[in-house]
């Protein structure tokens, strides 16, 4: 495709993804998501886990769809449309 560091990084959302559904029914669960980190051995307190769960829950209905986790992830990273070094003219 000639854009490897887009490659490598959907790659990584996916592969982030993959890992919160543990069911495999293309959907991220509250439970889902706290049985992931809790197997991902970070110390995280459970209102974090919460709150980042309700930040990719855009439709409220208690489940995360793909898109919904790329467009929180895009919103907590700041992905810009600049590529790093370029500035703007």
């Amino acid at each position: 495709m000639g854009m490897p560091k887009l490659e490598a990084t959907f790659e990584t959302l996916v592969d982030a993804f993959v890992f919160l559904d543990k069911n495999k029914d293309g959907y991220v669960s509250r439970n889902e998501m706290a049985q992931a980190i809790s197997e991902s051995g970070e110390r995280s307190s459970g209102g974090i886990v919460m709150k980042r769960f309700e930040e990719m829950d855009w439709d409220k209905n208690g489940m995360v769809k793909f898109k919904e986790f790329l467009f929180a992830f895009t919103n907590w990273v700041g992905i810009d449309d600049e590529e790093e070094g370029e500035e703007k003219v």
